[in-house]
């Protein structure tokens, strides 16, 4: 796919269906996530290949750290976060094109230390990467974002305003979103956003609500549907 302008410069992912995907294979949960593990993989190049700067990708909730069973979690912080981290330190791909790794939400009080040495030591050695910027929301919900956004504006005694709470979001320094995809959405007809997803930064986005659990997503999928939004005419309620 060619680099053009017409090109979303922000897509964000609701991963979802992972579980559901491992349960219709006769998998265990983890198994699922697994699988999805290799997929965010592939559209991360996918997206970057095709000129895609900001792909934000939610890859955990609050909910999912703090509410499913301790062998789950504990899958999900040792066996995909953490190894996940070391290979990113060592990816070619992501010095070769400049890609800023960054992970937003409250994984440092919910992830085991090796595992949060292991994402700080890839942060630190991509922060000065600009070309591309690939950000994971793990142990994120849109709604607690928010609520911390205005206690802490409260807290300094700031007036409420948008550029106010935008200040004080853990994803200020984001754009606008201008696509968002959302998988595992069983009736597609009915679509529903998750917490509160990235509220702010979604407010004038194209939502899309693909059918298919995250596992079966695949590259000509995501390719697909930058088409379809380089193909929108854009009118922002003009």
């Amino acid at each position: 796919m060619s680099k053009d302008s017409s090109l979303p410069k922000h897509v964000a992912i609701i991963i979802d269906g992972n579980r559901r995907w491992a349960k219709a294979h006769g998998l265990k949960p983890q198994e699922g996530h697994a699988r999805g593990a290799e997929v965010v993989e592939e559209i991360s190049r996918v997206a970057v290949d095709a000129g895609i700067k900001y792909l934000t990708i939610w890859g955990g909730s609050y909910n999912n750290l703090t509410k499913r069973t301790p062998t789950e979690i504990k899958f999900l912080d040792e066996y995909m976060y953490r190894p996940w981290a070391q290979r990113g330190l060592k990816n070619r791909d992501i010095y070769e094109n400049e890609i800023c790794v960054r992970l937003i939400g409250e994984w440092p009080i919910l992830l085991s230390k090796k595992t949060r040495d292991a994402i700080q030591e890839l942060e630190g050695a991509t922060r000065k990467h600009s070309r591309h910027f690939l950000t994971y929301l793990i142990g994120y919900n849109g709604d607690r974002e928010m609520v911390s956004a205005m206690n802490s504006a409260i807290k300094d005694g700031k007036k409420v305003t948008g550029e106010t709470i935008k200040n004080y979001l853990w994803t200020k320094d984001l754009p606008q979103v201008d696509l968002v995809i959302r998988t595992g959405a069983e009736d597609p007809t009915v679509p529903h956003n998750s917490t509160g997803f990235m509220m702010w930064h979604t407010k004038d986005a194209i939502l899309h609500f693909a059918k298919k659990n995250w596992p079966d997503f695949t590259k000509e999928d995501f390719l697909g549907l930058i088409k379809q939004y380089s193909q929108r005419e854009r009118r922002f309620g003009k």
